[in-house]
This record gives structure tokens, C-alpha cells and sequence, in this order.
């Protein structure tokens, strides 16, 4: 891959074989030239069996990078880099400790590697700490599928760096599950171990405050909310991960008089996993 280094003018776009493009998060103009192995020769020639199978086993890591995505709830819309292949690299990296299993049909045990997404930020220019400068209680219950945050009182000129002077901010809080990825040899793919806890999470905001003054303690109580929850289907399968991710985020007066968010201008961060 090249890259195109102190051009006067950014240049983006294809031009005949080459595309030019940028990553989000920074200025860096790439260059990408078409060519290769045509598609149907990596689909049927002897010489790309071995792709074949790494392209199956990425397809589940893109799988399970999208569940862990969803599980950062709204800090996903804070991301100021590509938050895709940094997900997708660390189921990667999960996939690569699975031993005694087929490759091509390598399982993703998030179950066994969970501090892998401790402390994830979705922002690098801005991390969590350096923005709330307060210390968060946090904790995470296995057997209730539960969680609680609180948040101390903040006074905003001390403890709360405004780095866009906003004018407004919230927070919110998400607790979701993630099943583990296994390989389905009835479906020729991969599907999560226990359906039954995906995607049903919860999340909650605060109101809006100003970006000056002095902020009230705020507490959430979350509890995964199960279509069929019963006190018999706890505590959570050992292939069920909780994930817990705080954000904050920064607004202004929107068109109607009220606070909005304003893209890119907050931070988000993983604060537990059991």
C-alpha cells in the first residue's frame, strides 16, 4: 500500500486502476491499485484452499466483531477512528487462541479472552479520564444479569474537560450481552452459541446538562431484559459475556430550541466485562 506524503491538495477518488482514500481519525491520503487473483480463481483453484479457509474463519471474526460493536451501545456514535477493524482484529486475536478445532471452523471464545475489551476507548484523541476527571463506581452481576453506575456529583470547571466549549452534555450507560461464535456445520457458517441473550440489553441516558455548574449524582440500575426472562434462566451461560460501557457526550441548541449532539465530540470507553 502507498501513501501519498506532503501533496498540496488532498486527492481522493479512483483514477483508472488506483483509488485513493483516506482512514477516519486521520489526514493520510492511501494509494490502492486494482489487481490480483480474479474472484472465481480464490473460489475454485487449489492453490487458494488455504484462503478459502481464512476468509470462513474471518467471516466470523467480522460476525463477532459486529456483536461487540453493538455491545458499546451509544459510544459507538462517538468513535473518532475505525472502530470496525480494531473490533474485528481483536476477535482475530481471540479466534487465533482457539486450539483443537478445525481450521476454517474455529470457534470465537470472548468467554475465555474478556479482559481483551477492558478499557476499550472509542476515542484516541480524547479518552474517557481525561475528560471526566471523577471516580465512577461501577459493577457487574453475573447472577442477576445487572449492572449499576454511579456517577459522583461533578463540579464542570474542575472535573470536566469541555474540549469542544459545548455548551451542553449527558451521559449514558449500556450493559449487553455477547455470545460466543461457534461453527454451524447444519448452516455452513458461523452463529452464536446461545441466541437467546443476544441483543437483549439495556441502556439508559441522562438529561442534558449544562456545561457549567455543578452536576448532581447520577445512578443507573440496568438489567438485561430477556423476551422469556425467567429467575430459572439465570444465572448468565458461561458462553455469555456482559459487557458495561459508559459515555459521555457533548451538545449544542439544535434547530428546535433543544440540546443535540453534536458528531465525533464526546468519549466512550468499556468499564467492565464478566
Amino acid at each position: 500500500m502507498a501513501r501519498v506524503i506532503n501533496s498540496l491538495q488532498k486527492i481522493t477518488g479512483t483514477i483508472q486502476n488506483a483509488t485513493f482514500y483516506t482512514i477516519m481519525g486521520g489526514d493520510t491520503v492511501y494509494l490502492r491499485t486494482k489487481g490480483g487473483p480474479s474472484k472465481s480463481m480464490i473460489k475454485r483453484s487449489a492453490r487458494f484452499a488455504k484462503v478459502r479457509l481464512n476468509n470462513n474463519e474471518w467471516a466470523g471474526c467480522a460476525k463477532m466483531g459486529s456483536y461487540m460493536r453493538h455491545a458499546l451501545g451509544g459510544a459507538m456514535e462517538l468513535a473518532d477512528f475505525p472502530v470496525i477493524g480494531s473490533m474485528n482484529a481483536i476477535a482475530k486475536k481471540i479466534q487465533n487462541t482457539t486450539v483443537g478445532e478445525e481450521h476454517g471452523k474455529r470457534g470465537l471464545y470472548l468467554s475465555k479472552n474478556r479482559d481483551v475489551l477492558l478499557g476499550f476507548n472509542v476515542s484516541r484523541k480524547q479518552v474517557f479520564e481525561s475528560v471526566v476527571r471523577v471516580p465512577i463506581k461501577t459493577s457487574l452481576d453475573r447472577e442477576t444479569a445487572s449492572a449499576q453506575v454511579i456517577i459522583p456529583s461533578i463540579n464542570t470547571e474542575m472535573y470536566l474537560y469541555n474540549f469542544r466549549n459545548l455548551p451542553f452534555f449527558r451521559f449514558f450507560v449500556s450493559m449487553c450481552p455477547v455470545s460466543d461464535m461457534i461453527y454451524s456445520e447444519e448452516n455452513k457458517k458461523y452463529v452464536v452459541a446461545d441466541p437467546d441473550f443476544t441483543y437483549y440489553g439495556d441502556g439508559k441516558d441522562s438529561d442534558w446538562f449544562p456545561g457549567n455548574g455543578q452536576i448532581p449524582e447520577q445512578t443507573f440500575d440496568l438489567q438485561a431484559t430477556l423476551p422469556h426472562f425467567t429467575k430459572q434462566e439465570l444465572p448468565v451461560p458461561e458462553c455469555i459475556t456482559l459487557v458495561l460501557a459508559i459515555g459521555l457526550e457533548f451538545g449544542k441548541v439544535g434547530p428546535d430550541g433543544k440540546p443535540t449532539p453534536v458528531k465525533y465530540a464526546g468519549c466512550g470507553k468499556v468499564f467492565l466485562v464478566s
